[in-house]
């Protein structure tokens, strides 16, 4: 037994950077950063904010070298920036003290700006939140522009799982402007009097109410006869009627006193299914039926009959 004791004091001798005792826990000695010369500060991750806000989950694990982990984000104006961490310790502890006691694990982060390098909020095992698992941290009243998180783990045995959340608010600092300095200078205005002195415009009279009266309906006119002899006379439809059939009784403004008689055929102008022939033909007025309906009968421009 002695001897055995005896070896694994060598044994402990040459390893005592390495482990904590004879079978003990392997303590890393490296870094946490797979490239110690690596800078990861000029390659963050950058949070997109959608709707003033982002999220983002990570693990660090000091033991497999991920000991931080970098990010950014742009503010788009001045503003409040609020930066949330949630902890979900996976392995590890904070350490020891001197006299021997555990320390519960802490995760600490910073916020820099991204110009200048400058720490504006951080914590760490100095700050009150010191081992809690949610830290906050609300900075406001800050310009325009890039802004580092660094969050990072303090103990070599560490391994948790983040979940970060940032959130921004549009503040009350004025955006930066030149104003008037580029803005032309403008002569003296003439004067507006306090009271308007021009002269009232007197509207004419509007129609009486009530329903509006029939317009008289225009004379028949006789157009130039097309080449090749016969011709054509154009008339106005006084009165349209519904017909049983689905079709359309239309009164003529035009009789046998303007050239018309019974039997005569002709159409309506600009619309279809409409050709008819005259009948029941007086002195001033004629009568015909189409097949068009009686809604597209109405608003037509008149009738054309052509001659024999």
């Amino acid at each position: 037994m002695t001897r055995a004791l005896g070896t694994c004091m060598v044994v402990l001798g040459l390893l005592v950077p390495a482990a904590a005792g004879c079978g003990g826990t392997q303590v890393p000695q490296h870094s946490g950063y797979k490239k110690p010369k690596s800078k990861p500060w000029e390659k963050p991750k950058v949070l997109k904010l959608e709707q003033n806000a982002a999220k983002l989950g990570f693990d660090l694990d000091y033991a497999r070298y991920k000991r931080a982990r970098w990010l950014a984000v742009d503010l788009p104006g001045p503003g409040t920036l609020e930066v949330q961490l949630e902890v979900t310790p996976t392995s590890g502890s904070g350490g020891q003290t001197e006299e021997g006691e555990e320390l519960d694990l802490d995760v600490a982060f910073e916020i820099l700006d991204g110009a200048s390098f400058n720490v504006l909020a951080s914590s760490d095992r100095e700050a009150d939140d010191a081992n809690e698992l949610k830290k906050q941290r609300t900075l406001k009243a800050l310009p325009e522009g890039r802004y580092l998180i660094h969050v990072y783990l303090q103990g070599r045995l560490d391994a948790a799982d983040i979940d970060l959340k940032l959130g921004f608010a549009r503040g009350e600092v004025a955006w930066k402007s030149d104003f008037p300095n580029q803005v032309a200078f403008v002569g003296p205005l003439a004067a507006i009097p306090p009271l308007d002195d021009a002269p009232e415009e007197k509207k004419p009279p509007g129609r009486p109410p009530g329903p509006r009266p029939p317009r008289p309906p225009r004379p028949p006119t006789t157009p130039d006869p097309p080449s090749g002899g016969g011709g054509a006379i154009m008339a106005e439809i006084s009165d349209i009627q519904p017909d049983a059939s689905g079709g359309t009784k239309i009164t003529i403004a035009g009789g046998t006193a303007d050239g018309l008689e019974n039997g005569l055929k002709g159409s309506i102008k600009g619309v279809r299914n409409s050709s008819f022939t005259l009948g029941g033909c007086g002195a001033s007025t004629c009568r015909a039926t189409v097949k068009a309906a009686i809604d597209d009968v109405r608003g037509a421009d008149g009738v054309i009959i052509k001659l024999k």
